[in-house]
């Protein structure tokens, strides 16, 4: 069983070593793309021995399509190295909470499974819920990838457009919806590539959505012979505290929750809330490294 490891990070130079350090990967394994925004040389000095960095990169902005189109850098760039058997979406401020060889024993037993939260909107049992998943596409948005205080006017103007044409799914296909965080097949990612080459449209289409990072790939394999294969679990464990939009930062009063978790990853952290919670996880890990133990 051999994983890729893909890692989006935008700052916190020295967590991310620390994740890098814990996922105990040669540096063949482990991609990473820093967002466009911000000086690269601090994590290249971390860890230029320890990973391979994307030679293009986006500047990432908050709910928009910028991060799907970089994610697709780190795709090409591990493809580029072999095909690996999963290729495992993270982000820089993630942290494993099982050992990472207990991991990649739980993918061999479940090989060909396909871990993406991926739920069909017209299924959701809360049509409340419901429609405010669909103005993610029912309307243009039309600054797709601009800073966030352009988020306002862009869901101003795409609910005056709903009063008078609302978009519908792209080629009557369902709109899957789900955490952007996944752990996916060679050939589920495969596929995907070979759709959005193949497909201008579809990517267009999702450009002016909201949060397209959060439907794009669920909706391809969703809508793909992919689809039967999915479990419904994208293995981290990430908690949104009500009437928040990011998540819940973990502290040392979280222990409990994070060691008790049938999960393999949790995000978020931040060593300027809590570094004690990092030290914490690498000794847990540490005594743990038997994946038959976990």
């Amino acid at each position: 069983m051999k994983v890729a490891y893909l890692i989006l990070a935008h700052h916190q130079p020295i967590l991310l070593k620390e994740l890098i350090t814990a996922l105990n990967k040669p540096k063949e394994q482990v991609f990473v793309h820093i967002n466009k925004k911000v000086d690269i040389q601090p994590f290249e000095t971390l860890l230029k021995d320890k990973c391979i960095f994307t030679e293009q990169r986006e500047k990432i902005y908050w709910a928009s399509f910028s991060f799907k189109k970089a994610y697709m850098h780190l795709i090409k760039a591990a493809m580029a190295i072999e095909e690996f058997d999963y290729y495992t979406f993270l982000s820089g401020v993630d942290f494993p909470i099982k050992p990472i060889k207990a991991f990649e024993a739980f993918l061999e037993q479940h090989r060909g499974s396909e871990f993406i939260e991926a739920l069909a909107l017209e299924d959701y049992p809360d049509d409340k819920i419901l429609k405010k998943k669909q103005r993610r596409y029912s309307g243009y948005f039309i600054f797709p990838n601009y800073p966030k205080f352009f988020l306002k006017l862009n869901f101003g103007i795409a609910k005056i457009q709903r009063i008078f044409y609302k978009r519908k799914p792209y080629k009557g296909e369902k709109i899957f919806h789900g955490l952007t965080f996944c752990t996916l097949t060679h050939a589920c990612l495969q596929y995907i590539i070979d759709r959005i080459e193949s497909e201008p449209a579809l990517s267009r289409y999702f450009k002016f959505t909201f949060a397209p990072d959060e439907m794009f790939f669920h909706t391809i394999i969703g809508n793909s012979p992919f689809a039967e294969k999915i479990i419904h679990n994208n293995l981290h464990c990430i908690v949104f505290e009500e009437g928040k939009s990011n998540p819940k930062v973990w502290r040392m009063e979280d222990k409990e929750i994070l060691l008790s978790s049938q999960d393999y990853f949790a995000r978020k952290f931040d060593l300027s809330i809590d570094a004690a919670i990092i030290d914490l996880l690498k000794q847990h890990i540490s005594l743990n490294c038997n994946p038959k133990m976990i």
